[in-house]
């Protein structure tokens, strides 16, 4: 009862008036606490506020008018005839003005934040993981979308120079060997199947893939097979860019008018065995024209004239142009890009190819940065490499015709 008239108004009023406060009697209120001792008769009265002092004051002053209200209850019931045995209430201890406040225990709440900050991270981290669905490893790549990868190139950084998109011009790098690990593995792959028209795409823009078919129709040349390369993205074409070509007349005047191939054909400074032809102007119906009768002869006619044959199509989850081309082409090589490329776009853009009955060789994961999860090996070989002077003829060992079981181009299958 006493700890519950302790935080009356007209007692805190009193308090108020008493010490000339500038608070209310509901503010103060709030700086009190009242707590009666288990099997004792004392009531522990605790005040805080920012001045010691003042915190001091507040508690014996609310202790000594509290045992003056008291009396006086008890002098009225006994005037009153009420009487009952009295309660002797004493101050048994002052409050003393202490030394080291209750709060902000500095130590304390630095662990404390320190703990409750490390908990928050490692949840976050947790999460974006569990959230996160791209691809990052070879063996969720394989286990959650049932591609196989076939090649992981490094990050190349984009600059103004034709150099850092055709990263096979230098011999030396990283990237370099990457293209020439995704042409070996096409080439094996080719013992098993015809595999001479390959076909480029990816789920979505932006990774990668016409620098990959660039480059692997660069490397496939410099392996010493006669290489065509053509730009069938005819929404958005770019391999005119990345070769230093321009498109106004390519694979749609081809296959709308009667020209020559020859017209149509280019080449690349410093790399024999390589042709090239651009897009075109873009027709209003890509697919239409891509899975054209026109279209399937000209493919057939360059099988006659090449070993290999790269196309370059808009990405498959976007359009169709891709799918279209799988009754006239032996194979799919999807790129994906590390840390970009989530595992059900993937899986999407499997379905849509082997819904038309495609072959898919295998995923490259393309832009591999050197701190991540799928950080190049190869290039601790390849730095020490470049420190030693390149073979004169710009070939390593792995880039010849003999890395296909010492046959020449014209014998790949029956290697």
């Amino acid at each position: 009862t006493y700890a519950v008239l302790m935080v009356q108004r007209p007692l805190l009023d009193q308090v108020v008036n008493d010490l000339g406060l500038s608070a209310t009697a509901a503010e103060l209120a709030k700086k009190i606490k009242i707590t009666p001792q288990p099997n004792t008769t004392i009531i522990d009265v605790a005040v805080q506020d920012p001045n010691p002092r003042v915190a001091s004051t507040i508690a014996n002053t609310l202790s000594t008018d509290f045992i003056g209200q008291i009396k006086q209850i008890q002098q009225q019931e006994t005037i009153l005839g009420s009487a009952r045995p009295e309660d002797n209430l004493v101050l048994v201890a002052p409050a003393v003005a202490p030394e080291v406040p209750i709060s902000p225990k500095i130590p304390l709440n630095v662990a404390v934040a320190a703990a409750a900050g490390l908990l928050v991270a490692v949840a976050t981290a947790l999460l974006r993981d569990y959230l996160d669905q791209s691809v990052k490893s070879d063996d969720d790549l394989i286990a959650r979308t049932g591609l196989v990868p076939i090649s992981h190139v490094p990050l190349v950084v984009s600059t103004s120079s034709r150099r850092a998109d055709l990263v096979m011009l230098d011999q030396t790098s990283a990237a370099a060997e990457a293209y020439r690990v995704l042409r070996t593995n096409l080439l094996f792959s080719a013992v098993d199947r015809d595999s001479k028209v390959i076909v480029i795409t990816s789920p979505g823009p932006g990774e990668g893939k016409s620098r990959t078919a660039s480059n692997l129709a660069v490397s496939l040349a410099q392996a010493g097979y006669r290489t065509l390369l053509i730009d069938a993205d005819f929404r958005r074409p770019s391999l005119h860019r990345i070769l230093g070509r321009v498109r106004n007349i390519g694979m749609s005047n081809l296959t709308i008018q009667d020209l020559p191939e020859d017209q149509v054909l280019t080449g690349l400074d410093g790399v024999p065995n390589f042709s090239f032809i651009a897009s075109g102007p873009t027709p209003p119906n890509p697919s239409e024209l891509l899975g054209s009768a026109r279209m399937r002869t000209l493919i057939e006619r360059f099988r006659e004239r090449y070993h290999y044959i790269v196309i370059d199509t808009p990405p498959v989850n976007h359009v169709t142009d891709a799918t279209v081309l799988s009754i006239m082409t032996d194979t799919f090589v999807i790129v994906s890009a590390s840390g970009s490329t989530t595992y059900p776009q993937l899986v999407h853009a499997r379905k849509a190819i082997e819904r038309v009955g495609g072959h898919i060789s295998g995923v490259v994961v393309n832009k591999v940065r050197p701190d991540g999860a799928y950080a190049y090996e190869g290039a601790y070989y390849y730095g020490a490499y470049r420190n030693n002077e390149p073979p004169k003829n710009g070939h390593n060992s792995s880039s010849g015709r003999h890395s296909v079981a010492g046959k020449a181009p014209a014998d790949t299958r029956s290697a």
